[in-house]
């Protein structure tokens, strides 16, 4: 899942800085929004729900702890197997299934698990990601596009910057 992958060299750039610490249980885009641990802990959340609901089983609702890096590549390396572990078969056939989906408190709406997953979950996920990336860049770690697009597409991306450094020696 390319996402939790981006998220994870994401948190690899941030640990990398003198605030490390900081940067993950502290530093938020404005003061009532979740600091960069919460922010994990959201996209995984998601992404567990999504693997639950096309495998038919209860979603693990994961602890809430995640003040330090290794408590949160442990979770995103949790949620990568548990995706990488789905049966195909399982998960396509489930899509079109119907169920409720809480959308407040005392609110659930019926709709396919494939619905909620494009709806509902990866918005979500891609949000969480997209805050945590926005936060660590506000407060200054040496984050571009190309990192936010590393989990994504690191063959295509890696081949493009060798082909880039390659055509660039040819051209001098």
């Amino acid at each position: 899942m390319g996402i939790l992958n981006t998220l994870t060299h994401v948190l690899h750039t941030a640990e990398q800085q003198p605030n490390a610490d900081y940067l993950l249980t502290n530093a938020r885009l404005y003061p009532d929004m979740y600091p960069v641990s919460d922010q994990v802990r959201l996209a995984t959340q998601f992404s567990e729900n999504i693997v639950a609901r096309l495998t038919n089983r209860e979603p693990v609702n994961f602890d809430h702890d995640l003040g330090s890096y290794s408590k949160c590549y442990e979770r995103i390396e949790t949620v990568l197997k548990s995706v990488k572990e789905a049966d195909k078969k399982t998960v396509n056939a489930l899509g079109d299934s119907v169920s409720p989906t809480p959308m407040g408190p005392g609110k659930p709406v019926d709709m396919s698990e494939a619905t909620y997953a494009h709806i509902i979950a990866l918005p979500n996920i891609y949000f969480h990601l997209t805050t945590a990336y926005g936060i660590l860049r506000k407060e200054g770690v040496p984050l571009g596009k190309m990192d936010y697009y590393a989990g994504f597409a690191p063959i295509a991306i890696h081949e493009s910057e060798v082909l880039g450094k390659t055509k660039s020696a040819e051209s001098s």
